[in-house]
């Protein structure tokens, strides 16, 4: 079984949000109106843990309310070209509703549920599945590129093994990275590697890097994607297991989405399957129409395509 560890969590301590009046306006144009009742109703769209941090951003609130607004006043003139009066597009509407309808009882069925104590059962998923929890070993240092490009292979590996020779005999490693390093990315890393895992870096880069073996080491030229490489190593972080206290809650609290959401689809399945429950697979079949496979391509490539006459 694969477990997915959370980090951790940030909890948001209950707060008295001051409300405006429902029919508060906020924008008005005619017969169009926005209220405080649209702002708190488009606010559901919003996870619950997230709401907040749209309520304290004035720009968040008032993109909110702007497209509250562009929808009402262009479902007005949609309105007034009759497409609401449409009967596969009134359809259409019934059918978001509902999938919004549906999303709302799912995670209210979910969230009522009532679901026993998980300790135990967070106990033992810890110990089958000890190996999820463990932490790989981490390194930390400091990176230098000399590029091939603009020189020869010979030129690059003699530049990069004389600044080695350069940093050995004493010069700062770090002064020579910010002089020399062909690093594009050197303005925002600094030529820093932090808490990397042998996964993080190039193989032959990761192999070196994790060879050395104390504080203000440096490995030979590395040959890699950008050129050669002189890693300088500050320290190293030994892999670990998380203890079970560490990962307890995490453990828990993704038992608890799974049993979940497992029941919310029984029931489900339940409401959808019964004796009520008719499928007319031959109307259904008849939906399916032959199309040339000259014709379908076409359509997959993005042209325009006419169904044949049935």
């Amino acid at each position: 079984m694969r477990l997915r560890i959370l980090v951790g969590a940030c909890l948001i301590p209950a707060l008295a949000v001051a409300q405006l009046p429902p029919e508060t306006p906020l924008i008005t144009n005619g017969a169009v109106t926005v209220t405080a009742a649209d702002f708190e109703a488009f606010l559901l769209r919003v996870p619950e843990e997230n709401r907040l941090e749209v309520r304290a951003s004035s720009e968040r609130i008032g993109k909110s309310v702007e497209s509250v607004y562009t929808n009402r006043v262009l479902a007005e003139e949609a309105r007034k070209l009759g497409l609401d009066q449409d009967a596969s597009i009134r359809l259409r509407v019934k059918q978001i509703e509902e999938s919004y309808l549906a999303f709302l009882w799912s995670e209210r069925y979910a969230k009522e549920m009532k679901i026993p104590d998980l300790s135990a059962r967070a106990e033992e998923l810890y110990r089958l599945n000890k190996e999820q929890f463990r932490e790989p070993e981490r390194f930390n240092g400091s990176y230098l590129i000399v590029s091939t490009k603009g020189r020869t292979n010979e030129a690059a590996l003699a530049l990069a093994t004389d600044l080695r020779k350069r940093a050995m005999s004493g010069e700062k490693f770090e002064d020579l990275v910010r002089e020399y390093t062909d690093d594009p990315t050197y303005s925002r890393r600094k030529g820093r590697i932090t808490r990397a895992t042998a996964k993080d870096l190039e193989p032959p880069v990761a192999e070196a890097a994790f060879a050395l073996k104390s504080p203000g080491e440096i490995t030979p030229p590395v040959m890699g994607k950008a050129g050669y490489l002189l890693v300088q190593m500050q320290s190293r972080i030994p892999a670990r297991t998380r203890p079970f206290e560490e990962v307890r809650e995490a453990i828990i609290e993704q038992e608890r989405e799974r049993l979940a959401r497992e029941a919310t689809e029984r029931r489900i399945g339940e409401l959808k399957n019964n004796e009520r429950t008719k499928v007319y697979d031959d109307n259904i079949n008849k939906l399916r129409v032959e199309i040339p496979p000259s014709l379908l391509e076409q359509a997959i490539q993005g042209g325009k395509a006419t169904l044949p006459e049935r």
